[in-house]
């Protein structure tokens, strides 16, 4: 069997992957429900979790791997399950198993470009500057904008969905962060 990930099969327009963002405002199915915004789960859990999947698949890399993505993704359930499944695939589908995570990040990013591509063009320029300055780990206060501005800025992103504060702002999503600094 092909591997479906090298000639893009998860990466093509009409895959499910680009329908992530095409509920429109208009639509009626818009904030049809509620939206639940998952916490991090406990790292020793998830860590235990993870090992005893990959163990079958990436053997002694098992653990550093496991940190890897736990490191990556903050514990962030949702975000985890797809690094780890994505790399899972990888692991299954590749001979060499050497970067990994990389290939997998990368498979995530192609499969999510044109939905980052429309969520990035509805941000005006002090957002996009906000969003490329926590993709980067950079700081904040640089003097390019009143502390107010990037404050506003920043509550309007966290409102959104796109930033979370825990003792930091940070991207909610990792991969979106990826693309940032990849694309812009």
């Amino acid at each position: 069997m092909e591997n479906p990930f090298k000639f893009g099969r998860f990466s093509h327009k009409d895959d499910f992957y680009s329908k992530r963002e095409e509920i429109s405002k208009d639509s009626p199915f818009y904030h049809f429900g509620g939206l639940m915004r998952l916490k991090k789960l406990p790292r020793e859990e998830f860590e235990e979790y993870l090992k005893t999947r990959f163990e079958p698949v990436f053997h002694k890399q098992t653990a550093e791997l496991t940190n890897q993505v736990l490191d990556y993704t903050g514990c962030h359930p949702y975000y985890t399950q797809e690094l780890a499944f994505f790399m899972w695939q990888v692991g299954m589908w590749e001979k060499k198993k050497t970067n990994v995570m990389q290939t997998a990040i990368r498979e995530i990013i192609d499969a999510y470009d044109l939905s980052y591509e429309r969520i990035w063009a509805n941000f005006n320029r002090t957002d996009m500057w906000i969003l490329q300055r926590l993709a980067a780990h950079a700081d904040l206060q640089t003097g390019e904008y009143r502390t107010s501005t990037i404050y506003s800025g920043l509550k309007r992103l966290q409102h959104a969905g796109h930033v979370i504060y825990t003792d930091h702002f940070e991207i909610e999503d990792p991969f979106f962060g990826e693309w940032i600094i990849a694309k812009h």
